[in-house]
């Protein structure tokens, strides 16, 4: 999409590429507890969703009910939160995130909380294959 594009390093170190989208480069962050997904536009310099012009606000969006749908199809959690903050990463991305009642930081927001349950490799390859059934 953008040549000079690349992922800041924090969402690359935190998290596993599940899958490049039209748009996004999918990421599951390695939260057993709470399955999350991070999507990231592949536009060099974008850090609002201003910064997207309207096409791609729109594909953006269609992303991020991709995503929502397959964690409440496969996770059926009570609660989908979506946000972006990008305090820390100022790099565009969205998070998306099952939550239930039973996690750690229930009902506060999760950022900032730490992991408490990682997946296996064994896991990790189940969602990506999941992920990738789901778009088919």
């Amino acid at each position: 999409m953008n040549a000079r594009f690349s992922v800041d390093p924090v969402i690359e170190q935190n998290s596993i590429f599940i899958k490049n989208l039209g748009l996004s480069t999918i990421y599951l962050k390695n939260d057993k507890e709470n399955p999350w997904f991070i999507l990231v536009p592949r536009k060099a310099g974008a850090v609002e969703l201003i910064d997207l012009n309207h096409e791609e606000q729109t594909m953006l969006m269609e992303e991020i009910t991709i995503v929502s749908e397959f964690l409440k199809s496969h996770y059926r959690p009570h609660k989908m939160n979506v946000g972006s903050l990008g305090n820390i990463v100022t790099q565009l991305h969205i998070h998306v995130i099952a939550r239930n009642p039973s996690d750690r930081a229930w009902p506060g927001p999760i950022w900032g909380t730490p992991t408490t349950q990682e997946f296996d490799h064994n896991e990790l390859e189940n969602i990506k294959s999941n992920f990738e059934e789901f778009l088919n």
